[in-house]
Order: structure tokens, then C-alpha cells, then sequence
């Protein structure tokens, strides 16, 4: 009776094990960064264009300032996964909004498909403004 117990409790640990790795894994793949870390780290990734930079706000917010190449994909409209797919062979993606709820979305919906790397800007752009980092040139204006 309690040799039983004992490999059903092992088995269990042993897939409990197996899977902790696998979870780790998935996480690898986002960077939550602040505004300023990621100013500070990764402002290269705006300068050279090397990422693709995703605005999740709406469009009226991201009319008002967003970051230096972003493109604006509203995360509360409709169509959000087809919208990300399109972009699913970006290596890296760098995510905000106006603090972390629709970035987190995208994130979230991302994760479901997505291989590349992820870089979460987790204080969004109210982060970015407060730490006067600058915004991108409005001269030419294009939501997604």
C-alpha cells in the first residue's frame, strides 16, 4: 500500500519536474524591462530599426507621441492575433502601451505562436514621458 502511494507520489514529482524546465523556457523569451532600462540598454534596437516596435494603445494615444518606429496595433480591437501573425517573422519584438494592461495582452496573445524574442516595456509610455526620454518625429505619421 504505501509502495504504491510512494511511485504515485514519484511519478508525480518527476512530471513536476519535467515540466518546471519546459515552463522556464516559454518565459525566456520576454525581457520585462522599464523605460529607462530600456533606454539605457536597448535604444540601439530604436535608432537601427532592428526590432519591430509595437504601439498597443489607440490610435488618438499613439497620434499623441509613441516611440521612434513603432506601429500602432490596437490591443482591445478585434482581430489582435491576425493582426500579431502578420508580424510573426520578426525576430524581435519590443512591446508597450500607456503602462503594461495591453502590452501585457499582446504579450499574452504573442506567447501563443510567436518564436522570437520579446522585450516588455513594463511602465509603458507614461514611464517613458516621466523619465523624458524622447518620442518619435510626427512629420510622418502612420498607424497599422
Amino acid at each position: 500500500m504505501y509502495s504504491k502511494r510512494i511511485i504515485i507520489i514519484s511519478g508525480m514529482l518527476l512530471l513536476l519536474v519535467l515540466a518546471v524546465p519546459a515552463c522556464k523556457q516559454r518565459d525566456s523569451q520576454i525581457t520585462r524591462v522599464s523605460s529607462k532600462e530600456f533606454y539605457d540598454q536597448y535604444r540601439h534596437l530604436l535608432e537601427d530599426g532592428a526590432a519591430l516596435v509595437i504601439d498597443g494603445r489607440t490610435a488618438e494615444m499613439f497620434s499623441r507621441g509613441h516611440l521612434t518606429g513603432a506601429i500602432n496595433i490596437d490591443a482591445d480591437r478585434e482581430g489582435l492575433k491576425e493582426k500579431l501573425k502578420a508580424h510573426a517573422d520578426e525576430p524581435l519584438i519590443v512591446v508597450y502601451c500607456t503602462t503594461s494592461r495591453r502590452s501585457g495582452k499582446i504579450t499574452e496573445t504573442l506567447e501563443e505562436f510567436y518564436q522570437g524574442q520579446i522585450i516588455f516595456i513594463s511602465d509603458g509610455i507614461q514611464g517613458w514621458t516621466r523619465n523624458g526620454l524622447p518620442l518619435a518625429d510626427f512629420t510622418n505619421i502612420s498607424p497599422d
